[in-house]
């Protein structure tokens, strides 16, 4: 009678392999309700301290540059630089309107230029300005020129002239300077007048102020004029040969 063993060997190895898979896995630890909590609150204040961490980091590298030599030199390479606004310009420009009293007034030149931080102030080249009264006109043109378009005032100045008529003559008046009142209709001098009219008369003043409103022309301060009366003009040009010959005789 044969004895047979029993098959032993296999459940020992199963035992040994589940045994080796069991001591490679990794057993943690559960997590308490305390533990959660205090990790919470680690989190939150870990929100607030990490902006105002990097607040003062960056004030603090601001401040640092600052105080350091080499931005303050770079700063006193720009110390003298002085910021400028370009001039407004342009060519041909023309000022119209009317006065307080209603009456036409324009103001043309030759270029015009403003500066950007005074726009109520243009200077002026070849200015010429023709101002009319009830039944006066007047033109007054200059190489140079300001005209202020707040108070409406014309300073000329480099060879002034001035066309008028004074009386039933009109006149052509020289001065180095003058000013031109748009609202108060005036032309004012004061430095001195020099003027021609028709047939050589001539007239010369230290000051001169000319209204349209009234249609008068007032000159002050060592005032002379020449005037040459037009019948005394028309009897100097009459031909000789047209007087009777006391003979009788027609030449």
């Amino acid at each position: 009678m044969t004895a047979t063993a029993a098959p032993t060997e296999a459940p020992v190895a199963a035992a040994r392999t589940n045994r080796g898979t069991l001591e490679h896995l990794t057993i943690r630890r559960r997590t308490t309700g305390e533990e959660a909590a205090e990790r919470a609150k680690f989190m939150r204040r870990m929100r607030i301290v990490l902006p105002v961490l990097a607040v003062i980091l960056i004030a603090a590298f601001f401040l640092s540059t600052r105080k350091g030599g080499g931005d303050n030199a770079f700063l006193d390479d720009f110390a003298e630089v002085q910021t400028t606004t370009r001039n407004l310009s342009s060519a041909k420009p023309q000022f119209s309107g009317v006065d307080s009293s209603g009456n036409p007034y324009e103001i043309t030149a030759e270029t015009m230029s403003q500066k950007a931080e005074r726009k109520e102030i243009v200077e002026l080249e070849s200015p010429r300005a023709v101002t009319k009264g009830a039944d006066r006109e007047s033109v007054v043109a200059a190489r140079a020129g300001v005209f202020n378009t707040d108070d409406k005032r014309l300073q000329l100045e480099n060879g002034v002239t001035f066309e008028r008529a004074i009386g039933r003559d009109n006149y052509v008046l020289k001065t180095p300077a003058a000013t031109v009142s748009i609202d108060e209709q005036t032309v004012v001098s004061d430095k001195g007048v020099d003027g021609a009219g028709p047939g050589g008369s001539t007239i010369k003043a230290d000051r001169m102020n000319a209204d349209n409103r009234s249609g008068t022309v007032v000159f002050e301060g060592n005032v002379s004029m020449r005037i040459y009366p037009k019948e005394v003009e028309k009897a100097a040009d009459a031909p000789e040969a047209a007087q009777e010959p006391e003979n009788g005789d027609i030449e």
